[in-house]
């Protein structure tokens, strides 16, 4: 069954949602996140770190797909973790003119100090909520990222 959501409740989703995430994506929050976590990494590095950890070996060119940004700026990024030691590049096994990022054993240490501050952070942000509180908005998340993946037709 369809249901038509009041106009007023999903305005009020639509505000609520898009302040957290301009929250958690203000350069701010990713700052404070790396330095607990003793990561001195670029803030859009931050994101690619991220995403190299959750896809595994790439190319250049699927990174900066994911992440939805071109190849010259996916470029800086991956140089200043590779600068870092973050990410080490290989020639790719399917193609060897072409080269595949990975995580180096540093760039898996520092991703999960990062993961580990977030949850905590998280950690904190629900602490007063009951388990069925955490549970339902969770399920809300999980339905509108769904919901927003089909509706643009990407993972």
């Amino acid at each position: 069954m369809n249901r038509a959501a009041a106009p007023d409740t999903v305005v009020g989703v639509e505000a609520a949602l898009s302040e957290l995430v301009r929250l958690f994506n203000r350069p701010a929050v990713q700052r404070r996140l790396m330095a607990q976590a003793g990561v001195a990494i670029e803030v859009g590095a931050y994101w690619a770190l991220g995403r190299i950890g959750r896809i595994g070996p790439c190319r250049l060119s699927e990174l900066a797909a994911s992440l939805g940004v071109d190849a010259s700026t996916i470029t800086h990024r991956v140089q200043a973790l590779e600068r870092s030691g973050y990410v080490e590049r290989l020639a790719d096994p399917a193609d060897g003119r072409a080269a595949v990022v990975r995580l180096s054993p540093e760039g898996s240490a520092a991703l999960l100090r990062l993961r580990a501050t977030r949850r905590a952070l998280f950690e904190r942000l629900v602490a007063s909520w009951d388990d069925g509180e955490r549970r339902r908005f969770t399920a809300a998340l999980e339905r509108i990222a769904e919901a927003l993946t089909r509706e643009i037709g990407e993972p």
